[in-house]
């Protein structure tokens, strides 16, 4: 496996990327590692076979961060440093009630020193939702029953729940432009590998698409690193979360913060090798699909999916990769749940109680 240091420095951004001092982040930018990154690839053959594929890659960032976090690791990384350097001793951020970046900050927050308060919005009862709930609580998160004003206003978010706090606010999915940034590196990361050998130049890429922050910075890094493949990007949510005007603006918004760090990016519009993938997100958000319940069938434990996200991914891929292809499927899941503790449905906050039954 290449150190992150090496892999950064071998890219054609290495200069912008490598830092002094004994490790690699983006310069000008707040860093803090939380572990697990890089992440590895691993080869999935038979499987490719199964599917009329050419090769079958995944990027295992399922196991970004340590204990927990999956790909919400690479945002936090650079926005949990950024509460600090400001002199938060707080982070106020947003999901549905079994959201994995939610319960990703509340335990890294904790690890760095800073209290979490996670406004939660409502998604179906299941049992991973209550462990969610519970884990966020051992974690010492102060959890809050919140609406979508709350997630599109988040001054009244603060003013609801946390006003003697002064929280830094951290935006849903963590998708803000220094967040993006994580995902830029990771573009790069994915470049290095393949120049090491790790896996073939990818002739398609898929990953499931939130609030878009991974997309936009996959586009930035897999661009500026000169791999030139198709990315589609899999709707997971409802039609406003998700969309091309959306990417494109996180795109730019987080370029112009690269620049702003000293960074010589070229601007990297959207192209035709972009695709936002809107046909398989079902009902929504947190709601499993018929199609991407036939796809965890098919792939079976060789690689657990969740029917929020990387399903309804997965069954894009199966669909429409074009046979004999090169293709990479981008994994974002943590399927890892800290130990159980202490914390019980009495310790939930009322609005949030029906989920212990769940």
């Amino acid at each position: 496996m290449l150190g992150r240091r090496r892999w950064l420095a071998s890219t054609a951004l290495g200069a912008l990327f490598v830092g002094g001092g004994a490790r690699a982040d983006v310069r000008g930018l707040p860093h803090v590692a939380l572990g697990g990154l890089p992440t590895r690839v691993s080869a999935h053959a038979e499987l490719a076979a199964r599917l009329g594929l050419g090769s079958l890659h995944v990027k295992r960032d399922d196991e970004g961060g340590d204990v927990f976090g999956g790909s919400k690791a690479r945002k936090l990384e650079h926005l949990l440093a950024d509460a600090r350097a400001r002199g938060h001793r707080s982070v106020l951020t947003f999901g549905g009630a079994g959201s994995n970046h939610a319960l990703a900050t509340a335990i890294h927050a904790r690890r760095l020193g800073l209290r979490a308060h996670l406004v939660l919005l409502p998604e179906p009862p299941s049992a991973r939702v209550r462990a969610h709930l519970y884990a966020a609580l051992d974690a010492g998160a102060t959890l809050h029953a919140g609406t979508r004003a709350h997630r599109d206003d988040p001054s009244r978010a603060v003013a609801d729940f946390a006003p003697r706090d002064a929280p830094y606010v951290i935006a849903p999915g963590g998708t803000s432009p220094l967040g993006t940034a994580g995902y830029v590196a990771a573009g790069l990361e994915l470049a290095a590998q393949v120049a090491a050998g790790a896996l073939p130049r990818p002739d398609v890429v898929y990953v499931a698409a939130g609030t878009t922050g991974t997309a936009a910075g996959l586009w930035i890094g897999l661009e500026a690193a000169g791999l030139a493949t198709r990315l589609v990007a899999v709707r997971a949510s409802g039609p406003g979360t998700a969309s091309r005007a959306r990417v494109a603006a996180e795109i730019e918004a987080t370029q112009r913060l690269l620049r702003a760090s000293g960074s010589s990016l070229a601007p990297t519009p959207l192209e035709t090798r972009f695709v936002l993938e809107h046909r398989f997100a079902g009902d929504g958000y947190a709601r499993p699909s018929a199609a991407g319940r036939a796809a965890s069938a098919t792939v079976g434990a060789e690689l657990p999916l969740d029917p929020t996200y990387t399903e309804k991914a997965f069954a894009a891929l199966i669909a429409t990769a074009p046979r004999g292809a090169a293709v990479l499927f981008w994994h974002t899941f943590d399927a890892r749940l800290p130990p159980a503790g202490a914390a019980r449905a009495r310790d939930l906050p009322a609005g949030l109680r029906g989920y212990a039954r769940g």
